[in-house]
């Protein structure tokens, strides 16, 4: 488990070039892969073509979480905010703001890759562990900002996981119609999905995760 330390940097830049970033990578994967092998046992990692003896590794994928609009899960990381102040950016999509069972993550961090950007603060809480507040007005600084972890964390299955932000006002007003006023956002987890089962992430793009 991470222990909520970070840094507000240019993802671009971070990604290609930044020694520390690729070793925290490197960790994260370790950490996770070591995990699955003795929740899972006796496969192992199969990566993105996994056999029914293997388990297999992915993107994190907007369906394992939700808000308080996508009750069976996002499918994208594009939101609609339709109030400004706190709210739920992002959680859980199983009873209790928890991930699916037989899902794993490797979180490294946030990316916010919108022009604009209406999240000034966030915090957010995993399992009984709370992290304090963040501010973000930082990132109206950046071209491509990111919140990079320096300890990632590695959320098991069936763990509650709820981000929660300060979106700012007022909503544009979108003008006649019968659209509701809204901000767009895209929050966008970085880091890496491990899954026991492909057939949980087969079919068509978007579809609902099964829930078992």
């Amino acid at each position: 488990m991470g222990q909520g330390s970070f840094s507000i940097v240019e993802w671009n830049a971070i990604a290609k070039n930044d020694s520390k970033f690729q070793e925290t990578f490197v960790k994260c994967e370790n950490e996770l892969i070591s995990l699955c092998d003795r929740a899972w046992a006796p496969k192992k990692l199969g990566y993105l073509s996994p056999s029914n003896q293997e388990y297999g590794r992915t993107t994190i994928l907007p369906r394992l979480f939700t808000n308080a609009a996508a009750l069976a899960g996002l499918t994208t990381w594009r939101q609609a905010f339709t109030a400004a102040g706190n709210q739920v950016l992002l959680q859980g999509v199983g009873t209790g703001s928890i991930l699916p069972e037989d899902f794993k993550l490797g979180w490294l961090g946030l990316a916010l890759p919108n022009t604009t950007q209406q999240i000034s603060e966030i915090i957010w809480q995993i399992g009984d562990q709370r992290f304090g507040r963040i501010d973000l007005e930082e990132i109206k600084a950046y071209k491509y900002p990111a919140i990079i972890f320096d300890d990632p964390f590695t959320i098991d299955e069936e763990t509650s996981v709820v981000i929660s932000g300060f979106v700012e006002g007022p909503i544009p007003e979108l003008g006649a119609g019968s659209q509701t006023n809204r901000h767009y956002q895209r929050i966008v987890p970085l880091g890496s999905c491990y899954y026991k089962s492909v057939d949980r992430v087969l079919g068509n793009t978007g579809a609902v995760i099964p829930i078992i």
